[in-house]
């Protein structure tokens, strides 16, 4: 029985770091021996080999530095320094492994140069416990390009020609396990060390063809987009009629082996070296290199775009998409955790890939008739993030103003900045971007239909599983099921189409506002460059999107705090884009007021006349008016939220508007102020939030110069707002002291009364 892999590591480590004269001899049988060299490669036996030379350097280390405490001063001073030591040592190991294997080369230069790593990391640390090794880091650094190399032009080949060569290649293919060819093995251990080597050493490898390889280890790694391919094969309803995946399903089997797979481990450092090389591919001084670069890039893009509508279309054809947290069996819990994992580690790649290759597209210098330009790119990672939108949710999604993830924020805003600047066309970027918002809308139209088609096939596959007298005892179930199902989905559809829209009008309101900035320092023709890149794309999208709001302004859409996110957005871009390219501005910012003018007429028409409680069908009736009440009082937060929004002059006019709404509203004032009407309570409940969410708004969210108008608005017109408040005590509790509710001074008590949530605030 031979010895384990462990000890051989442990035995190898010691004695290359102790070895007299010289570790080469050692170095040389280490890699010529055919433990190592005996075929298949393992993911194992690789990683084991690149540790011993790792631990060795660390070993090498320690036993200079003990030396070292021994030696006298005159030795010290007259003998090697511990750098100059360390450095012949790392030059014989490099002599001992020349000519070895390529693989075994590159696992022993990446343990080498891992293990030197951490001596200078060491070094810089507060116990200083490392060392720099000065010049012999850089033989390590070219010793590992070189094998690198090597290893591509012997297994990837036939990515560059198309065609594979005899050989070695062939023959070794015949014994490689499943999921761990040597080409992925090689780049795992490449991806741990390359990041290492310094950039212009990198760019002397065929970076077009190690990027294609590398996309494709990541691919292969996610099954190619299809690891949910099985899951609607794999669920099936419990006798509680929640969602169960047994544990040897084909989807849990396939989830397992991904999640035990090298390359899944390894899916983070392999991303890491993937996104430097493709932001190397256009990090090129010549124009030619870097056209053939972001062809490769659009190549990876691809890729990663039809992966993700692979996933998509999978994961909205089973029940899953629209099932929540009490809708799935205990027992399968832990393998749609394993899915989610799966999920979200797609989307971290996908970002770290986009993020750096965005972040250097924008260097680029603009050239007439080229190909591929940043803005392709830009459409390329807002089309795949679209297929990814049912992932990025669970984020919070990109227009969350928590912490969220901000890499994920900060890749979708800069696609939507360089599709928004265009290629340089006078109308170009209007229309680029206008095209893209209506794809996405389009897609999510159709997603509807597609999901509503394939959860009905699925459910009659489910059910038709279960058997008969099961189903006949729950005949009402899987229509409730259905009903709930199409709800969630269409909830989802509207909050994505939400979040895209709000992401558009955040990137052009705060680009406008840049632009108006810059225009006092800028030339001209940058200016007006700038300031009218989107300004027609705006004004074409605001009237749709403010008659969208509004219609999902009912029960089962969009919640308040979405509405009001969301009007606040539009108005604040509609007033924007009162500035045109020659830095003129609307004095009636008709398109913003258009906005506030269309709730205030939804208001209007939705406001309930006076009714006759002794006509037929009154409870229908009083249904019908307190949803309708609900959707006002909504409408009313809305118009709320647009204050700060507002230029200084409709901001006034706005207010007046809502001081109207606000005291319109139904009530009847009995003796002593008691409120006699049939909402009661509700009805002062949402009149103190109306005033509360007004108060909020001018205090908090306004500029210095609204916020001076808006509160010398409040107090000028609080005795009437109290108003609207129950009780003449409480009316008096509310003004301020030495104020009657005429507004005439008087002599306070200078009490602070708290029995109303908000009157400590107003």
């Amino acid at each position: 029985m031979g010895l384990p892999l462990e000890t051989l590591q442990s035995a190898l480590a010691h004695h290359l770091a102790s070895l007299s004269p010289l570790p080469t001899p050692l170095a040389a049988s280490s890699i010529t021996s055919p433990f190592y060299l005996s075929q298949p490669f393992t993911y194992q036996k690789l990683q084991s080999f690149s540790t011993a030379f790792r631990h060795a350097t660390h070993l090498k280390y320690r036993s200079l530095v003990k030396t070292g405490e021994t030696r006298t001063k005159v030795q010290t001073l007259l003998g090697r320094s511990m750098q100059t030591v360390i450095s012949q040592w790392l030059a014989d190991i490099l002599k001992g492994v020349q000519g070895g294997h390529p693989v075994l080369r590159l696992a022993s230069c990446s343990g080498l140069l891992l293990g030197v790593e951490d001596l200078r990391i060491g070094q810089k640390s507060e116990k200083k416990e490392g060392i720099d090794v000065g010049s012999a880091r850089s033989l390590v650094e070219d010793e590992t390009v070189i094998a690198l190399a090597e290893v591509m032009d012997t297994y990837a080949h036939s990515l560059n020609s198309g065609v594979s060569l005899p050989g070695v290649e062939e023959w070794e293919r015949e014994f490689e396990p499943a999921g761990q060819d040597i080409l992925s093995l090689v780049l795992i251990l490449a991806s741990q060390s390359l990041p290492l080597v310094a950039q212009y050493r990198v760019k002397t490898l065929p970076l077009p063809i190690l990027a294609r390889v590398l996309t494709s280890t990541i691919a292969s790694s996610f099954k190619y987009g299809t690891f949910l391919s099985s899951v609607s094969a794999s669920i099936t309803l419990s006798l509680e009629h929640q969602v169960h995946i047994s544990s040897t399903s084909p989807l849990a089997q396939t989830l397992s082996s991904m999640s035990s797979s090298p390359l899944t481990i390894s899916i983070a450092s392999l991303s890491r070296l993937t996104a430097n090389v493709l932001s190397l591919l256009i990090d090129e001084p010549s124009s030619s290199r870097t056209d053939g670069g972001l062809y490769t890039i659009t190549d990876t893009f691809d890729t990663l775009r039809e992966m993700a509508r692979s996933i998509e279309r999978d994961w909205i054809a089973c029940s899953l998409a629209s099932s929540t947290e009490s809708d799935i069996a205990s027992e399968s819990k832990a393998v749609t955790t394993s899915i989610w994992t799966m999920l979200k580690t797609f989307l971290f790649s996908t970002i770290m890939l986009s993020e750096a290759v965005l972040s250097t597209s924008v260097y680029l210098p603009p050239q007439s008739g080229r190909p591929v330009t940043p803005k392709t790119l830009a459409l390329q990672v807002l089309n795949t993030l679209s297929h990814l939108s049912f992932v990025i949710s669970q984020f919070g999604g990109v227009t969350t103003t928590t912490q969220g993830f901000e890499h994920l924020k900060k890749t979708f805003y800069l696609a939507l900045d360089i599709l928004a600047q265009g290629d340089n066309e006078p109308t170009g970027a209007e229309l680029q971007a206008e095209a893209w918002v209506q794809q996405a809308i389009f897609s999510l139209n159709s997603q509807r239909a597609e999901t509503a088609h394939a959860q009905k096939q699925q459910q009659q596959h489910q059910y038709s599983e279960n058997d008969s007298d099961r189903a006949s005892r729950n005949t009402s179930k899987p229509s409730d099921a259905s009903s709930q199902q199409r709800t969630r989905n269409s909830l989802k559809d509207h909050n994505c189409a939400n979040r895209v829209l709000l992401g558009v009008l955040k990137t052009d309101s705060e680009k406008v506002k840049i632009g108006s900035e810059k225009a006092k320092s800028l030339p001209e023709r940058t200016s007006s460059e700038d300031s009218s890149i989107s300004a027609t794309f705006v004004q074409r999208m605001v009237p749709f999107y403010a008659k969208c709001l509004i219609d999902n302004s009912v029960d089962g859409k969009l919640n308040t705090p979405q509405l009001r996110l969301a009007f606040s957005a539009l108005v604040r871009s509609a007033s924007a884009s009162a500035t045109s390219s020659t830095g003129t501005t609307d004095a009636t910012y008709a398109l913003a007021w258009y906005c506030v003018q269309m709730v205030l007429d939804t208001i209007g028409e939705l406001s309930p006349p006076a009714t006759d409680s002794s006509s037929k069908g009154k409870a229908k009736a009083q249904v019908d008016e307190e949803k309708t009440a609900d959707r006002v009082h909504r409408l009313h937060l809305m118009l709320i939220s647009s204050v700060s929004s507002l230029p200084l002059p409709l901001m006034l006019k706005a207010l007046n508007e809502i001081r109207l709404l606000i005291l319109a509203q139904p009530q009847q004032i009995g003796d002593g102020g008691v409120i006699a009407d049939t909402s009661g309570e509700t009805q002062q409940g949402k009149r103190e939030e109306l005033l509360d969410a007004l108060f909020t708004e001018l205090l908090e969210k306004t500029g210095d110069r609204e916020k001076e108008a808006g509160i010398q608005w409040w107090y000028k017109h609080r005795p009437t707002l109290v108003l609207a408040l129950p009780g003449g005590e409480e009316k008096q509790k509310i003004l301020p002291v030495g104020q009657k509710e005429n507004g005439s001074p008087t002599v306070g008590t200078g009490e602070d009364h708290q029995s109303n949530p908000i009157l400590s605030r107003l």
